[in-house]
């Protein structure tokens, strides 16, 4: 038997097969992926900007890092891959741009939000200073490490009740935990972004007055350095269209003055 024609035919066809791509697979190979680092609060809103950001944008996946601001920025500053920060903080966000680790935007601002008292969905309570003059745990984000924990210590230092309500509180990782401990009737009291609260299993008590802390911006842009440059500015830039910022609104995050 003559095994060359089977053989050269076999060749032609493993070649046949191996010059046709899947066109999924060569479609992945062209996305850029970006690493998105954000503030916790944003969590809910982001996952939706995701969606919609991506049927204008297929070549652009998005991967998401969320945590405390004062986290994600002591984390690129170790050098952790990220081509975005979304900070709660103007601090920990200007804190990069001084160390040359942000590329340098116009308006970096792309919302703002307040501050509530919230106490679990079951509380009698009627009054915020009934439960500061309580007994019960107070659950509030690290300050060095969530800007809502520091907006929440200036708030109680402004009220005057700081220091006397100190003890009783328990530190969470960042706003996302400070609201969980509240649901789960971990605490009688948590401070959260009004972001934060809406559709929790929690009551907002009240929402602070904003002249007792400082004002609630957040700050984004594209991290230096790590090739994405043109495909970060395009989500920055979507980040502040009109669609997203309605998407925001609906999570309750107000407009950037």
């Amino acid at each position: 038997m003559n095994w060359k024609p089977f053989v050269a035919a076999g060749a032609g066809i493993f070649l046949l097969q191996g010059c046709s791509g899947d066109p999924q697979a060569e479609q992945n190979e062209e996305q850029a992926e970006l690493t998105v680092s954000a503030a916790a609060s944003l969590q809910d809103a982001l996952t939706e900007v995701q969606k919609s950001f991506a049927n204008e944008h297929p070549d652009i996946s998005l991967a998401f890092n969320y945590g405390g601001s004062g986290t994600l920025k002591q984390q690129i500053e170790r050098g952790s891959p990220a081509d975005i920060f979304l900070s709660a903080s103007a601090a920990h966000y200007n804190d990069l741009e001084e160390e040359n680790k942000m590329v340098e935007t116009e308006d970096p601002v792309f919302a703002e939000n307040t501050l509530v008292a919230v106490v679990p969905r079951d509380s009698k309570a009627e009054e915020l200073q009934e439960v500061l003059e309580g007994s019960g745990r107070i659950a509030v984000a690290t300050p060095e490490a969530a800007p809502a924990g520091r907006y929440a210590q200036e708030a109680l230092t402004s009220m005057q009740e700081w220091k006397r309500v100190q003890e009783r509180v328990v530190f969470a990782k960042d706003v996302r935990h400070a609201l969980t401990l509240v649901e789960r009737n971990n605490a009688a009291l948590g401070f959260v972004y009004a972001s934060d609260a809406r559709g929790a299993d929690v009551q907002v008590l009240e929402e602070l007055d904003p002249s007792l802390y400082s004002a609630i911006h957040y700050y984004g842009g594209a991290v230096a350095g790590n090739g994405n440059e043109k495909e970060s500015r395009e989500f920055m830039e979507y980040l502040q269209s009109s669609e997203a910022q309605d998407i925001l609104r609906s999570y309750g995050f107000s407009d950037p003055e």
